[in-house]
This record gives C-alpha cells, structure tokens and sequence, in this order.
C-alpha cells in the first residue's frame, strides 16, 4: 500500500464514505426502532462491513479492473439525490428507488465486463 499522500488521500476517501453511510444508516435505524442500543449495534456492524468491503476492494484493484464501476456509483448517488429531491413533491416508490441504483450498477458492471473482452 503507498504511503505518504496518496495514502493519506485514501484513507480520506474511506473516512467520508464510512461517515456518508453512517448518517444514512442513522435516519434509516431511527425508523425501524426507537431502541439506541440496537441502533449502535447495527451502525457498528455496518461500518464495519462497509469498511472491510472497501479495504477489500482497494486491495484486490477491482476498481482498477472494472473501469466504470466507480463511474457508475457516482451516477447511482446522483440519480437517487433527484427520486430524494423529487420526494418533496411527488411519492417514489421504494421499489423504483432500488431498481434504478441496482440497474445502474449493474449496467456499469456489464460495460466494464464488455470493455475488458474488447480490450484483452
């Protein structure tokens, strides 16, 4: 692993990715329960997953192998930003939400795939 600022920028990137889904695991928890110490559980048990999931990705490269990939978490955040500001006015089913960032996501994965055939 690199040190010095590019390590420094990683481990930047990983913190504001584990506080984006913290604060979002904190809204969604306080729906579910009003119980504070399940709420710690389960943020505790998510953080610690998203982080060994994305430790994980770093150290195998897969970014780096499936090329757009990142692009299409970037484009899955900012579609789900406008179903969060079109709630305001009109009602999105939960169902839709989801099916737009998996079909995202899922697009991405298979251009990388195909990107990669054409490619070796």
């Amino acid at each position: 692993m690199p040190r010095g600022p590019g390590g420094l920028g990683a481990f930047l990137y990983l913190e504001v990715l584990d506080a984006s889904f913290s604060f979002d695991g904190v809204i969604g928890a306080f729906a579910l329960t009003q119980n504070l110490f399940l709420i710690a559980i389960g943020l505790g048990i998510g953080a610690m997953y998203v982080r060994s999931m994305t430790l994980m990705l770093v150290d195998r490269r897969t970014l780096s192998e499936f090329r757009f990939l990142e692009h299409g978490a970037f484009y899955s955040i900012l579609a789900l930003s406008m179903i969060m500001f079109a709630q305001s006015v009109v009602h999105v089913p939960e169902v839709v939400t989801g099916l737009l960032g998996a079909t995202i996501i899922g697009l991405s994965l298979f251009s990388s795939i195909q990107f990669n055939r054409r490619s070796a």
